[in-house]
């Protein structure tokens, strides 16, 4: 009987070793070759999947986020469902504090550069401006259920906090502070939002 392969399987192979290159030498170490070796198939195979280098990291990216985003589903079910508990599990879900965050982090950065360099070379509409839309709506769409502390623009403080997000992770990745210190910027800049509040669940990785 010959051997059924099943593809899914093996892309999702292909993707999870580019993150644990990602995780040990940055997005630039994740060459072909790296990525065929650290997944034990050859070069070939990994092409006959994804074409080029480019496709290969937008779908892990995809993946990533797939991750990512189920994560935040389960923090935001542990929370009591208000505005001030689904942002502050929201905002900490950009803390790299486990592998799994730190790569998602490290391929943001990465990926988050060379949209930049892109725009610069061919100004234009990117996937990126795309991704920091969603953000803010996600962002304001809590903002304005509220309540929040007299005198917060949900608009401003929703630019704000969108902006600020990816450099939080940043300042975690690279050292900076930690990221206990991370969260304790969340939950100050949540308290000047929203006011004063006892602690809520602690978030889990």
């Amino acid at each position: 009987m010959p051997k059924v392969v099943d593809h899914d399987e093996r892309r999702r192979q292909i993707t999870d070793a580019v993150c644990r290159i990602t995780l040990r030498g940055g997005l630039g170490a994740a060459t072909f070759r790296q990525v065929a070796d650290e997944a034990g198939m050859s070069v070939r195979l990994i092409q006959h999947y994804f074409g080029t280098k480019a496709a290969l990291l937008d779908i892990t990216q995809q993946h990533v986020g797939e991750r990512s985003t189920a994560r935040l589903m389960r923090w935001i079910e542990a929370t009591d469902g208000s505005a001030r508990a689904v942002l502050e599990a929201f905002l900490k879900s950009f803390v790299p504090v486990d592998d799994e965050s730190r790569v998602a982090a490290l391929m943001y950065i990465a990926l988050y550069t060379e949209s930049i360099v892109a725009t610069i070379e061919e100004p234009g509409h990117s996937q990126r401006t795309t991704e920091a839309q969603m953000a803010y709506d996600a962002v304001f769409g809590q903002l304005q259920r509220g309540p929040l502390v007299a005198g917060v623009d949900p608009e401003r403080e929703a630019r704000l906090i969108t902006a600020l997000m990816p450099g939080l992770g940043q300042y975690v990745l690279d050292e900076t502070i930690t990221a206990e210190e991370a969260y304790d910027t969340v939950d100050y800049h949540l308290a000047r939002l929203f006011g004063p509040t006892t602690t809520g669940p602690e978030l889990e990785a």
